[in-house]
């Protein structure tokens, strides 16, 4: 068998461009490679190394449903959850639940989603 080797997580998107824009000014992604001449798609980056691609659900044929019934989630991790979370209502995400700590392995964790209703998960330093 081959191995595999990592790659970003690709999120397709109904506005393009107005996702890519969130993302780089949300959660601080920056566009290493952007492609828009046969179609569109952006290569993106946080600093930590999270890497994910935006493209066109349209352009690949997808008319995107119900998001929020997806069963694949992106996670990541930050110090203060709650402060973050402050930060991404502020930025027009919408919480799905938290911010809430686990009394019992002491940590934060939590889920918003993008402004189209994308699912991600947020824990902290102190998740196991």
């Amino acid at each position: 068998m081959q191995s595999i080797r990592p790659r970003e997580s690709v999120i397709l998107a109904e506005n393009f461009d107005a996702l890519v824009k969130w993302y780089c000014e949300t959660l601080g992604f920056k566009v290493t490679d952007l492609f828009e001449k046969d179609y569109h798609f952006a290569h993106m980056q946080t600093e930590s190394g999270i890497r994910v691609g935006i493209g066109s659900a349209k352009e690949m044929g997808l008319e995107p449903e119900d998001r929020s019934k997806n069963t694949v989630l992106l996670q990541f991790e930050v110090d203060d959850l709650p402060a973050y979370f402050k930060h991404l209502e502020a930025a027009g995400a919408k919480a799905l639940f938290g911010p809430s700590f686990d009394k019992e392995n002491k940590f934060w964790f939590g889920g918003f989603a993008d402004p189209e209703g994308n699912p991600w998960w947020v824990v902290d330093k102190d998740c196991p």
